[in-house]
């Protein structure tokens, strides 16, 4: 089931939901850009050893990094656009009201699970933050770097579940009516 309020992106109607609504887009292309330049990478890594030259010795660890940003960078868009994975073999079997009381659940699981991992990210950066803590591969780094996209991605992902639930409530609340 599809719950017409949440999947069907409407010009928003405040410049709080316009400016949220442009954050999206704006994780979404990131996401896409970095995904299109690890391709890039990969392949001209790949070409160039292949010919005897090691062009960039830490290409593999760049695109691992590149991995884990696009992924998180872009998970709150694709929920956003409601391109996520749903499996509502289910849901089209139920009644009107269990199904949509399904998906508050889902939309509060959502909730409390980002917030969890949100808040535990954070815990960690805090703590290698503090320590001072380094990565030590080919590029140095400070460690708690390697926890901004997952915090990113989480708290907006958080956001954007609250969104939904409120629409479900929403829309749950008129058909009471």
């Amino acid at each position: 089931m599809h719950t017409p309020a949440i999947e069907r992106q409407e010009r928003p109607r405040s410049p709080l939901a316009h400016a949220y609504q442009r954050l999206m887009s704006a994780c979404g292309a990131v996401g896409a850009l970095t995904f299109g330049l690890m391709a890039l990478l990969i392949g001209c890594d790949v070409i160039l050893r292949n010919l005897g030259l090691n062009w960039l010795p830490s290409s593999v660890e760049i695109s691992e990094y590149m991995l884990m940003l696009a992924t998180f960078v872009a998970a709150p868009w694709l929920l956003y656009q409601g391109g996520h994975i749903r499996i509502d073999v289910l849901i089209t079997k139920m009644p009107r009201l269990t199904a949509q009381l399904c998906e508050v659940l889902c939309n509060l699981t959502g909730v409390i699970v980002c917030a969890v991992l949100a808040w535990q990210s954070l815990l960690v950066a805090m703590d290698a933050a503090t320590q001072g803590s380094l990565v030590f591969k080919e590029i140095v780094f400070p460690e708690w770097w390697l926890n901004m996209p997952l915090l990113f991605g989480a708290s907006l992902l958080c956001i954007e579940f609250l969104r939904r639930l409120y629409l479900s409530l929403q829309a749950l609340r008129q058909q009471g009516n």
